[in-house]
């Protein structure tokens, strides 16, 4: 379990989401999960966040690639040019307690793709002074269908 502080800035939030970038790119995933969850698993912890790396396609950002791992973030070069970055923040309810989230695009393969990590922090009452920030999803942005 990672616990980030709720006074955490904007700043402070994504390097703590990049450091676990870190740690996919060096493919720990058992790491990850049992640190962060996975809350896509299904029942096949890391294997699982593998898989959803694994399975990413893009004809735009990497034609013919079909092999993919997470790369450095601070040397990824081309790609997808704006690539994701975003953090929202939430009143806590007790019905969701989701009070922020941290919504970027990983790097694969030495380049920006738009395959998206999204986590989330989550909080127990609301005079909680620190979150628990979890891996939610690992996905590509939905594929638009041509005109018929």
């Amino acid at each position: 379990m990672v616990n980030v502080s709720l006074s955490a800035t904007d700043d402070q939030l994504l390097q703590i989401v990049r450091s676990w970038l870190d740690v996919l790119a060096a493919e720990d995933y058992e790491k990850v999960f049992e640190s962060l969850g996975y809350s896509m698993a299904w029942g096949a912890g890391a294997q699982a966040i593998r898989r959803d790396i694994e399975k990413y396609r893009s004809p735009e950002f990497y034609p013919g690639v079909s092999e993919f791992r997470v790369s450095d973030w601070r040397n990824a070069v081309g790609g997808n040019l704006e690539p994701k970055v975003l953090i929202r923040r939430y009143k806590y309810m007790e019905s969701l307690p989701i009070v922020a989230t941290i919504e970027l695009d990983l790097p694969l393969n030495g380049r920006w793709s738009d395959l998206e990590a999204d986590f989330i922090v989550t909080v127990r009452s609301p005079h909680n002074t620190e979150g628990v920030l979890c891996l939610e999803d690992i996905c590509s942005p939905p594929m638009e269908m041509d005109d018929a």
